[in-house]
């Protein structure tokens, strides 16, 4: 569901997660009870317990570093240097040999694009 349109999301640090836990700890209430009292969803307070049941602190750290496409950032900057531009067009190939592997073919660009298996047949998708 997330956050109303127009209202950035909530980002809760490791020290606010574990706040939240130390003070769930102490209340004697149940898990659904205490989220809904303090404005949090049911669901994301329960994975909270769970990643701090096992893997202590360490599992309430931030997980944005580690996921993603890396290469993101490449493809608006306006000026790369040399090593910059090769791990492009590394990207780029390396989503060229996948598609490959798959078994089809991109024609055309944007609205246009068509996606062309081997056996000749075409098609349009919005999605890859």
């Amino acid at each position: 569901m997330g956050a109303p349109k127009g209202k950035p999301h909530r980002k809760f640090t490791q020290e606010d997660k574990l706040a939240y836990i130390a003070e769930f700890q102490e209340a004697h209430v149940s898990q659904s009870k205490f989220a809904k009292e303090h404005g949090l969803y049911v669901r994301m307070f329960q994975r909270w317990l769970q990643e701090y049941a096992e893997q202590g602190e360490d599992g309430l750290a931030s997980h944005r570093n580690r996921c993603g496409n890396r290469y993101a950032a490449l493809h608006t900057s306006k000026t790369l240097d040399e090593m910059g531009q090769l791990q492009l067009r590394m990207a780029k190939l390396e989503a060229d040999v996948a598609r490959l592997k798959k078994g089809y073919q991109v024609k055309g660009s944007g609205s246009q694009k068509e996606f062309v298996t081997g056996s000749g047949k075409s098609f349009k998708s919005s999605k890859i």
